[in-house]
């Protein structure tokens, strides 16, 4: 299992993608909710936020590197999902293969 790391306010917006609107998501049970935020409103979800996480091999793969959320979050469907700029994110933390093995 991949180990989690949470990223500073300013990593965040780094990794934001260029343009006005961001494109997010939330997981529910039905599926993806998506919609796209002004860049100031993420930046102030970031701010109000406690946690600000990267994510991992499927989101990522979606191009949604970032996973914003509060300490008393319970459920997937409260989280963010965030779009970034992949170019930046797999230069800031690139993802390791697993191998399938437990070394």
């Amino acid at each position: 299992m991949a180990k989690r790391r949470f990223v500073t306010l300013a990593e965040a917006i780094n990794l934001l993608p260029e343009g006005e609107y961001i494109h997010t998501f939330y997981n529910y049970p039905l599926g993806l909710v998506g919609a796209d935020w002004d860049r100031a409103e993420i930046i102030q979800k970031f701010k109000k936020s406690d946690k600000i996480e990267l994510t991992g091999t499927m989101a990522r793969s979606i191009g949604h590197g970032l996973a914003v959320y509060n300490d008393n979050t319970k459920y997937q469907s409260e989280i963010l999902f965030v779009a970034t700029d992949m170019e930046k994110l797999d230069a800031f933390d690139p993802l390791e293969v697993e191998d399938g093995t437990d070394n």
